[in-house]
């Protein structure tokens, strides 16, 4: 029985919990374009958030025992309210079901509201490539945007050269081969990013691309360092390791393998077949 009421309790917790604001939360105030990002929640009931230039402070104290109550409170010494009309001590509401962060009088009378933005997830990025060319009309760079619904404009962009310039434009159909976004590189079962970015074909075909990996915590892409410099990478989901093949000599071929060592791709075998002189 008191196992059972354990469970119970913690069930409840975690409902109640799910319905508070968390770290990572964004809260925009449609009037002003101040979009808040919640940067700290100390001890489950101090909650500070800031603008992105970090101007505008927000904080909040949770209200003991309330579901999603909380009060606003000084930021700073001598702060005024960030919230126009609010005075500090009035309730503040967060009304998970509705997204929104309602600043009441303390006779009960909505004053103000802040609508939360619904942070993009993996699997709502969508990818969109083009090319540009130089003054004599040859292909030699590529751009790459991504976008998600809660975005109009682009939320990651890249550009960069090309390895050897192309004659001309690949066409939709193929451009959009061009960005690889099922592949997962780091082995954390999430698929992450990889932009082709041409190929080499001096003595033997290599084939380049830009790597990403997703930031399930920023809810981003974290460009992967020097992985373009990587010839003809494969990914090997059964030993979590990527190889590279490309020719070192007239008559060899070197075949590199990285492995993942804190976050970063490094080198941990490194083989080389010879041919004949033909």
């Amino acid at each position: 029985m008191k196992g059972l009421l354990a469970i119970l309790a913690l069930c409840c917790c975690l409902q109640l919990n799910a319905q508070d604001i968390k770290l990572g939360d964004r809260f925009l105030d449609k009037e002003t374009g101040v979009t808040y990002t919640v940067r700290d929640v100390r001890m489950a009931k101090y909650v500070y958030m800031t603008d992105d230039t970090e101007d505008n402070l927000l904080s909040l104290t949770k209200v003991d025992g309330s579901e999603g109550e909380y009060t606003l409170e000084p930021s700073r010494q001598a702060d005024d309210p960030p919230i126009a009309g609010t005075e500090f001590g009035w309730p503040v509401k967060y009304a998970a079901d509705k997204g929104t962060l309602d600043f009441y009088t303390p006779q009960g009378r909505l004053i103000y509201t802040l609508e939360a933005v619904k942070v993009a997830e993996r699997e709502d990025y969508r990818f969109d490539v083009s090319f540009g060319t130089d003054s004599e009309g040859y292909i030699g760079r590529i751009f790459v945007k991504a976008y998600t619904p809660q975005s109009d404009e682009p939320v990651m962009e890249y550009e960069r050269d090309l390895v050897e310039m192309l004659a001309e434009a690949p066409s939709p159909d193929e451009a959009s081969g061009w960005v690889d976004n099922k592949t997962d590189i780091n082995f954390d079962g999430i698929p992450d990013l990889m932009v082709f970015i041409g190929r080499n074909c001096v003595g033997r075909v290599s084939e380049y691309y830009a790597g990403f990996v997703w930031n399930g915590e920023d809810k981003c892409f974290d460009m992967v360092l020097d992985f373009d410099e990587i010839s003809n990478p494969v990914v090997h989901p059964e030993t979590k390791t990527i190889t590279s093949t490309a020719r070192t000599d007239a008559v060899e071929i070197t075949t590199w393998t990285y492995a993942w060592v804190d976050g970063h791709l490094e080198i941990i075998d490194e083989t080389t077949e010879t041919f004949g002189d033909d």
